[in-house]
């Protein structure tokens, strides 16, 4: 079973993934990213894996394929936290949108009200 609830804000639009990401979820997924993408290919995209509980190796190429588009990858958990690791390690640094700063960003300047709502549960960064 996996959940997917999509929210879209002025700035950003977020997946909030609930579950294990395989098999046809991952499909799912994907439709709902490229549906977004379709919509306004220029909105930032978030994809809160918190919630996620396992990743087949189909889920994690979905996750690299969204991370080279410039969806920005928030997790929680030590799976979860080495797989996002992994592909952002093979992604290398990317420009970030400016909705979602980088951690160097976040050290150096204090975080925006907005912004909190993204930073909460995530401990990859």
């Amino acid at each position: 079973m996996l959940r997917i609830t999509i929210h879209n804000e002025a700035k950003v639009t977020s997946f909030v993934i609930e579950g294990k990401l395989v098999g046809a979820w991952v499909e799912e997924l994907e439709k709902c990213w490229k549906s977004a993408l379709a919509a306004d290919p220029s909105q930032a995209m978030l994809v809160n894996l918190a919630a996620v509980t396992f990743i087949d190796s189909v889920g994690r190429a979905l996750l690299a394929r969204m991370r080279r588009q410039g969806a920005k990858l928030l997790s929680t958990g030590v799976l979860i936290n080495a797989i996002v690791a992994e592909i952002e390690a093979e992604e290398g640094p990317k420009k970030q949108n400016a909705v979602i700063p980088t951690k160097t960003e976040k050290e150096s300047r204090p975080t925006p009200e907005p912004l909190a709502w993204a930073q909460k549960g995530s401990s990859n960064e």
